[in-house]
């Protein structure tokens, strides 16, 4: 797994969040408006400690893979807490993702991901609710 972290996001006000809804149809998503909402989110990652844990034959992708794994983590369970904990961001999924640099040449990954909450306090917006 990598230490990853969804890069706030701000909007008209001082409150920040992790990212957003999307707000379009993604017709090839099954169960797309049901039960899976298409979030736009940007992780950022330590890229030293990342890709210098990267062996040469290590793709974008299964550095994808591990920082979901790592976002999927539920948070730690809290003394006599009986209700196990959920992830903080639903259970993601790929969807469609780009690795880009920044302006100080720090890398992070543009990306849209599949949630199966469709209105998370961490996300602006909430998911559309198709009926067809």
């Amino acid at each position: 797994m990598i230490d990853c972290k969804l890069r706030d996001i701000p909007s008209v006000g001082t409150e920040l969040r992790c990212g957003r809804y999307h707000g379009s149809n993604f017709w090839d998503l099954k169960g797309f408006g049901e039960n899976k909402w298409v979030v736009a989110v940007y992780i950022d990652f330590d890229d030293t400690k990342a890709l210098g844990q990267m062996q040469p034959w290590h793709t974008e992708k299964e550095v994808m893979q591990a920082c979901l794994a790592f976002l999927n983590q539920p948070p730690p369970r809290i003394k006599y807490q009986k209700k196990e904990s959920e992830p903080l961001y639903g259970r993601l999924s790929i969807y469609q993702y780009v690795f880009k640099k920044d302006e100080h040449d720090r890398h992070y990954i543009e990306a849209l991901l599949i949630t199966d909450q469709r209105q998370n306090r961490h996300f602006w917006g909430k998911g559309k609710r198709d009926k067809f």
